[in-house]
């Protein structure tokens, strides 16, 4: 069962996601729990209880940035949708998957997909 974290600060956007992210790996046929939560304080708190096997991290501009720098232990588990283009900070922060919104199921499908094909290889 894998453990996933959804992390954005708005609402309706996280909730969209969180169910995208489960209809994606439904069809991936991942069993997962999937949970959200608005920033890099609750996700400290939610990784440092159960830590997450992914993390996927859609806050907008320099606030995504800042998420993404704090969790630095977190960073090869993450995949991060950005307003802006952090692509080449992204890879310097060893981010596996980024990829610019908006977030279609396509791009989460992608995502999810590679993903799962590093964690396989790195296992």
């Amino acid at each position: 069962m894998w453990n996933m974290i959804v992390c954005d600060g708005d609402k309706p956007e996280r909730e969209q996601l969180m169910e995208l992210a489960r209809r994606c790996l439904e069809k991936m046929e991942m069993e997962a729990t999937v949970t959200g939560c608005a920033g890099w304080p609750e996700l400290d708190g939610m990784a440092k209880r159960a830590l997450p096997d992914a993390v996927i991290v859609a806050q907008s501009g320099v606030e995504g940035l800042n998420t993404i720098t704090s969790a630095r232990l977190l960073s090869r588990k993450i995949i991060w949708f950005s307003d802006l283009d952090f692509g080449v900070q992204a890879y310097r922060l060893c981010v596996p998957f980024f990829c610019q919104k908006p977030v279609t199921r396509y791009k989460m499908e992608q995502a999810l997909s590679q993903f799962m094909e590093d964690c396989q290889g790195a296992g």
